[in-house]
């Protein structure tokens, strides 16, 4: 069966990866629950996750879920329907770009062995597939044949922190990565902590997790200090690390 979302460092038993089953996507609560967890990056609905959602529920009914989430918020259905066809164009975009850099791995080993990788890779909240990447990945960083960065992170300037996007980065200094988990100067971790005040600023407290509502030339402003802060964030973390570029901050 395809995967269609998933709960990422999560506490459940198997480690910090737990699939969520078709029959679960059809609880409309369920369904709530995995917006808001998506909302904080604790969740991910790949492409036939979406695809799935909507033939089970149609857009309007996903949009009123989504208002009780309040994770993309939209004021129009038609919105919401723009807003959810663009996560799908993200997706696809992302699962295509990942089969395009990966080789198929066949194991000939025994059943006991595979069966023995599956359980490690278990443990570690991982699929084989990916507990396999992170291995070569690493060999490969180790022995100076690649330059591959060893630690992959997102920047999320509007949380003042940084997520771990591969294992390597998240067993060794934790998945939400405080400024000060960081080798960054001082300057630095200082000027996170006033970029993450400003924004704090935008919010509504009554709806905390929305997107603020900003005049334009305050959010280029913001997007501005958030691109320059990340390449000097890149240059002082160096070349074990690779940071997340993206093309809009806020």
């Amino acid at each position: 069966m395809k995967l269609l979302a998933y709960y990422c460092y999560s506490p459940a038993p198997c480690g910090n990866y737990r699939e969520i089953s078709l029959e679960e996507l059809k609880d409309p609560k369920k369904v709530e629950s995995l917006f808001n967890l998506c909302q904080i990056y604790e969740a991910t609905i790949t492409a036939d996750g979406w695809h799935f959602l909507i033939g089970q529920y149609g857009f309007q009914r996903l949009y009123e879920i989504d208002k009780e989430s309040g994770w993309f918020d939209e004021d129009t259905l038609e919105e919401f329907v723009l807003r959810v066809c663009e996560e799908i164009r993200m997706t696809e975009e992302l699962r295509a770009k990942n089969e395009a850099e990966t080789e198929m791995i066949e194991l000939r080993r025994t059943p006991e062995a595979i069966h023995d990788l599956k359980a490690y890779a278990e443990s570690k909240g991982m699929s084989p597939q990916m507990l396999i990447w992170t291995a070569v990945d690493e060999y490969r960083h180790t022995r100076g044949e690649l330059h591959t960065p060893l630690y992959q992170l997102n920047f999320y300037p509007d949380k003042g922190e940084f997520c771990a996007l591969n294992c390597a980065a998240e067993e060794r200094i934790g998945y939400r990565i405080q400024p000060e988990s960081l080798p960054l100067s001082p300057e630095t971790r200082a000027a996170i902590r006033t970029l993450y005040r400003d924004y704090e600023q935008y919010r509504d407290p009554q709806n905390p997790y929305a997107k603020p509502t900003v005049p334009p030339e305050h959010r280029a402003a913001f997007n501005k200090r958030a691109e320059a802060l990340y390449e000097k964030i890149s240059a002082e973390l160096g070349q074990d690390f690779q940071i997340t570029k993206f093309s809009q901050w806020f």
